[in-house]
């Protein structure tokens, strides 16, 4: 598989698990918060237990984290060579800083 390839697939596959952790945060954030007193873990919204949308928020938050791990890796180079890509005037500013 060409690298390209891969880059493509790993960034579609970020932003298709990117959105449900995104929701399900929201949800739990706006409409099922942690703390309910007595039997909070049973509160549901639309039908479904709180349980369910942390369990998916979780599912989806590791996938993204696992997907956005493989894209750093695939842009590894880039990382190792960004003052270079920045250009000069950059690195002395860089180095000027420090």
């Amino acid at each position: 598989m060409k690298r390209v390839t891969a880059n493509e697939l790993v960034d579609i596959g970020c932003i298709i698990t990117f959105i449900p952790s995104l929701l399900t945060g929201l949800v739990l954030y706006f409409f099922l918060p942690s703390g309910g007193g007595r039997g909070g873990s049973w509160v549901t919204w639309l039908g479904v237990p709180r349980y369910d949308w942390v369990l998916w928020h979780d599912i989806a938050s590791f996938a993204f984290a696992v997907l956005l791990v493989i894209h750093l890796l695939l842009h590894w180079r880039f990382f190792r060579t960004i003052r270079n890509t920045l250009g000069p005037e950059a690195t002395d500013e860089c180095a000027a800083e420090a």
